[in-house]
């Protein structure tokens, strides 16, 4: 029997939500790229017809970071190994692809103020749970998934204990994202409103519901995010938006530097493992350094 992959890819993602141990980010990442790639022409072959030219076209779709190719790649060859053990397909087309390599790219920080107010206001007047979401995003610059998997219990709000518990990092590393009324004040005042109106204070529910109950999904919250830009008047003539969510958390590491917080500090508010990855913040920062230089001699 041979398949497509749009017929195909929702039983392996059955599959390994029921066998596997993923983290759910990773299984909704998965889903979200394999979903993606169905609307492609290039992959409504069925599954023995697809070559690696239709793949690397693919993974290397919008100049995307070293870490998202590997990502990409790595989502297409769970997917075939598992394909060929149910038989729908006898080999993976991937096999002997090269890993290319590529340079760490500096983060991409939303850079005009006006381009930041504009979305300031449109995250402000955006509807519930994405406000929050947003707000929470851009005042902390965690990760999307990280936000998104928060539960009711992993919200301190004690006043001078403020802070939102992450389980699940990139880094599989638990750490605290700490809040103030100074750097955080929507979030905070956003976070008590949110558990005022919820109708469960039970640990291990989800914060962030959708209107029928269920966990907010990865699809949802860039749907909103569009939308945020589109009413910023930062989006294409498509509707595309200028900035991806993701430039949030960029741009709250950017702005952390700019007001002289420590490398160290920002390592530890942006839970990053490695600080050679704050260090590319650092290297954004050349407007201080020329202000530096400029200054007379004593």
């Amino acid at each position: 029997m041979t398949c497509t992959l749009a017929e195909t890819y929702p039983q392996f993602l059955d599959d390994l939500a029921h066998k596997s141990h993923l983290r759910a980010s990773t299984l909704r990442a998965y889903r979200y790229e394999l979903a993606a790639a169905t609307g492609d022409t290039r992959f409504h072959k069925l599954l023995p017809e697809l070559t690696l030219n239709e793949f690397e076209g693919w993974i290397a779709r919008d100049r995307p970071a070293a870490s998202t190719i590997s990502r990409r790649a790595a989502t297409f060859n769970r997917f075939f190994k598992w394909a060929i053990q149910q038989g729908l397909c006898e080999r993976n087309p991937l096999d002997g692809r090269t890993r290319a390599r590529t340079d760490r790219r500096l983060p991409r920080p939303i850079q005009q103020q006006t381009d930041k107010n504009a979305i300031d206001e449109a995250i402000r007047v955006a509807s519930q749970p994405y406000r929050l979401i947003f707000t929470i995003l851009r005042e902390t610059g965690m990760r999307v998934g990280e936000a998104q998997d928060l539960r009711v219990g992993d919200v301190v709000l004690d006043t001078g204990r403020e802070g939102l518990r992450v389980r699940e990092p990139k880094n599989r590393r638990e750490r605290t994202v700490v809040l103030g009324a100074t750097a955080t004040p929507r979030t905070i005042r956003g976070l008590r409103a949110h558990l005022r109106q919820m109708n469960t204070s039970q640990p291990h529910d989800i914060l962030f519901r959708s209107n029928r109950g269920t966990a907010v999904s990865y699809d949802a919250i860039h749907y909103q995010w569009e939308k945020v830009c589109r009413a910023a008047g930062l989006a294409d003539k498509a509707g595309n938006p200028r900035y991806t969510l993701h430039q949030l958390r960029h741009t709250r590491g950017s702005e952390l530097l700019a007001q002289g917080q420590s490398i160290e500090i920002v390592q530890r508010v942006l839970g990053h493992r490695d600080i050679r990855s704050t260090l590319l913040y650092a290297d954004l920062n050349e407007d201080q350094v020329r202000a530096a230089l400029e200054q007379p001699p004593p």
